[in-house]
Formats: C-alpha cells, structure tokens, sequence
C-alpha cells in the first residue's frame, strides 16, 4: 500500500468516526425554525429528544436511527419512534434534495384530546393510524396509502358514545385526488361517506348518517340539524375546507 493510499484511508477512518460521534446537539442548530428539540441525548446517527415540539404540539422520548447509505443519493432516511404514552409509534421517513417527504410503515396510537388531535374540541377517543406510504411535497399530501381508524368516540359536550369509524385509502392513481372511504365500526351511528383530499391542500368530505335503534334521544335530536331525512332514515353531510 502507498503512502499517499495509507494516509486517505487514515483521513477517511477519522473523519467516519467524528461522524459516527457527534452528539445530537449538533442537529438541533439545523432544525427549522417552527421545531425544537429538548434536551438531545446520543449521536447524529442515533439519537433522542426528551421533548419535540412543533407550535402547540409537544411529543416526548422521540428517537431517530439515520441510515448514512441514503446520503450517498442526497436522501436523508431514518427510523423515527415516539415513546410518548400519548402519541406512541415508529415510522420510516425519508427527505430527498426538492423537499418530497415519503413515509412508509406508519404506524401509531394518539389520543383526541391533550391537545393532539386535529378534530374539533370536545371530542374524546382513541386514533389508530396504520399507514403503508405516503408523499409529502411541500408540506401537502399528494399521496396516501392506508387506513385511519377512531375508536369509541365520545362527545363530552353531550355525554354521548359516537361508536368507532374508519377511514381507508386504497392506492390513487398518480396525478389525481387522494380518495378515502368512510364508514363506521358499529355504534349507535351509520355512516358512509367519502374524503377527497385535493393536490392545492383543500378537502371535501360527503356522506350520509343515520341513528340505530341504541342511539340516545339527545344524539337523534342532533342529527336532525343536518335536515331532513330520507326515506331509509339517512341524512346527508357536507364538509369542505383546506388542511
């Protein structure tokens, strides 16, 4: 072996182990501006944050394993976990160069309320997310593969159970709306209906509801503020914003 050949591999041998030994503090200089992580423990490459928080959310006890091949293709990959009793799960993730986000192998529990859930307040339950793939491109979703369900949601606002329901997103062809299908678990409601999430970031959710003979009587005067039934006892129901 030449001497100019010993002294590259000795070069490449120290910077690979200043890598491999970098705390995680140095990343968080690095993170944007809307995140923080407290108190980072562990290396770059395998690491943790006691708290990270993005605006009103905070998770606890995230941990993160990069994978250094995806560097070579100037793709930033790991395996992130959260330990949060709250908001437990693990994830792949990967971030290419053009800011395309993909996830694959989402799975995870949350809570409706302690200020995690994305539905209206005064709503409790249980949200289970098994999600195969997804694709983020500039922070909308162009891309879902997988199911969301929500488990005996209860309005506290009426001392109401809602029953559970889910939410399924078969593969989408390229290019068009992300359709999802909704219906429910059993419960004192039917429902049936339809999520299309748009590419510019917006939603429309349609469907219908009907109450079981086991519904309250305050549950079935709430249903009739959406209008008139038909003649299986169904109403519709029309939602549409932006995410």
């Amino acid at each position: 072996m030449s001497t100019r050949t010993a002294l590259l591999l000795a070069v490449l041998v120290f910077v690979g182990t200043v890598m491999v030994r970098l705390p995680a503090r140095t990343l968080v200089p690095l993170l944007p501006a809307q995140i923080s992580c407290q108190t980072p423990s562990g290396t770059v490459w395998r690491g943790a944050c006691a708290q990270l928080r993005s605006g009103p959310v905070s998770l606890t006890g995230v941990s993160w394993t990069l994978h250094p091949a995806a560097l070579l293709h100037g793709h930033l990959a790991a395996e992130l976990v959260s330990a949060d009793p709250r908001a437990s799960g693990q994830a792949a993730v990967e971030l290419s160069r053009d800011g395309e986000l993909q996830v694959h192998d989402l799975a995870a529990q949350l809570a409706l309320h302690d200020g995690l859930s994305v539905l209206p307040r005064g709503l409790a339950g249980t949200v289970l997310l098994d999600v195969s793939g997804a694709q983020l491109q500039h922070g909308q979703v162009t891309a879902l593969t997988g199911s969301i369900r929500v488990l005996q949601l209860r309005s506290e606002a009426q001392s109401a159970d809602l029953g559970s329901f889910e939410l399924r997103f078969p593969p989408a062809a390229p290019g068009g709306p992300i359709q999802g299908q909704l219906f429910d678990l059993g419960g004192p409601l039917s429902v049936s209906g339809q999520l299309r999430l748009m590419r510019a970031g917006g939603y429309d959710l349609s469907g219908s509801v009907a109450a079981r003979p086991d519904a309250t009587p305050e549950l079935v005067q709430a249903l009739q503020l959406l209008g008139p039934a038909d003649t299986q006892g169904r109403r519709t129901f029309s939602l549409a914003g932006t995410l």
